[in-house]
């Protein structure tokens, strides 16, 4: 009976007092626990992960800090976690846990989600993109665990991001996240911890053509949507060039191609259905709407000489241009940090969302694209790690604190 008391309040000792063991981990071991977390999208299961970040925090006993778990569906979910005093908009950081699919497991070294350090290096699915910066961002909390906040922290762990930001999307509607809760944002995405305050933005078009099958010895019998839909693709290296004429001083010009076809039912069948996937990537000057309208004055074009022409027009996936001033405060901030001046990219964040609800953020983390990011044997220098943690609390303490 007295060992069984004993136990009790020694078990009752350690949960009030003593950190779980979860807080000793170092940046790279926080890195690879997050890489075991299979959050391929589709279909994305990065509620577990998030669970792990929620408890991770708990553990960390910080005070004023308030722990989100933002399930909005199932399997899915997002973390939010505020620390520091409410009303004291500060600094917003930002990952996203989802990762794209590791594809064919025989191509990699190892199995993707069951990380490997081989020498300075971290090996996975997401170590660049994006799962080590997600560690930094953490870690560089911690460092300030026990020092008073004059401006809050918003930490920000986002499902979804791979296929259309529905995570984030999902905290801005249910309210989560508000217009100017933060007063700048800062997203980790791999830019070799270099700052980028400006990227395209991007949409993603599904055309699907509709024929007439027929037998292949009596093709007049039939609509050929193959053949229908080869008029479009190169109208749309047409539009490419017109597209051409238009060009932003930090991002260059709106292009656009045909990357994805598929049709045809059998080798001696007319196919009667054809589908093509179109990618933009647009300067701030072209919207999504605008690039809609001329895809269709496409199809009208076509139309007007083959009136069987038939093709529908739908926005599979899309996302804005984000742009920073070069002068923005922020920008001049994290020129002074790292030493350089900042950058633009081609790729796509969800950097113009926050700045959508009034957060100016920049892109800034560890990872670069020569690290196999979207490939096999995806890995991370685990220095920039450290790199990172270096630099977002170097945000922190100076936003802050």
């Amino acid at each position: 009976m007295k060992n069984s008391l004993k136990n009790i309040l020694i078990n009752l000792f350690i949960h009030k007092y003593a950190y779980p063991i979860t807080t000793f981990m170092n940046a790279e071991e926080l890195a690879a626990e997050l890489i075991r977390f299979n959050t391929e999208v589709p279909p994305g299961n990065e509620e577990a992960c998030a669970a792990f970040l929620r408890d991770y925090f708990l553990d960390l006993r910080l005070e004023e800090c308030e722990v989100v778990l933002h399930r909005f569906a199932e399997n899915r979910a997002n973390l939010l976690v505020r620390v520091g005093p409410k009303g004291q908009a500060g600094l917003l950081l930002s990952g996203h846990i989802d990762v794209v699919p590791a594809g064919d497991h025989s191509l990699w070294e190892n199995p993707p989600f069951e990380p490997k350090i081989v020498g300075d290096k971290l090996y996975g699915r997401g170590a660049s993109d994006m799962k080590s910066a997600v560690a930094a961002l953490v870690k560089a909390i911690e460092n300030y665990k026990d020092k008073k906040l004059r401006r809050g922290i918003i930490f920000v762990a986002t499902a979804g991001e791979e296929i259309g930001c529905d995570g984030l999307e999902a905290l801005i509607s249910d309210g989560k996240i508000k217009e100017r809760d933060a007063m700048y944002g800062i997203i980790g995405e791999p830019t070799n911890l270099r700052v980028v305050r400006a990227h395209k933005g991007g949409t993603t078009f599904r055309i699907t053509f509709h024929g007439k099958s027929a037998h292949s010895s009596r093709p007049e019998l039939g609509i050929n949507a193959i053949e229908n839909a080869s008029r479009f693709i190169l109208e749309i290296a047409e539009l490419r060039n017109r597209l051409k004429e238009i060009i932003d001083p930090d991002l260059g010009t709106t292009v656009i191609s045909t990357t994805m076809i598929n049709g045809g039912t059998k080798e001696n069948v007319i196919p009667e259905k054809c589908q093509i996937i179109v990618d933009c990537r647009r300067i701030p000057l072209h919207s999504d709407r605008q690039i809609m309208a001329e895809l269709n004055k496409i199809v009208d074009k076509i139309k007007n000489l083959e009136p069987s022409y038939n093709a529908s027009i739908e926005i599979k996936f899309n996302y804005e241009a984000l742009n920073i001033p070069k002068n923005h405060q922020l920008v001049l901030i994290a020129e002074e940090i790292l030493g350089h001046k900042s950058e633009v990219a081609p790729y796509g964040t969800e950097g113009p969302i926050y700045q959508r609800i009034e957060i100016p953020t920049i892109i800034l983390g560890p990872g670069k694209v020569e690290n196999n990011i979207h490939g096999p044997n995806e890995y991370i220098e685990i220095k920039q790690i450290y790199d990172a943690i270096n630099v977002y609390s170097e945000f922190i303490r100076r936003i802050c604190i």
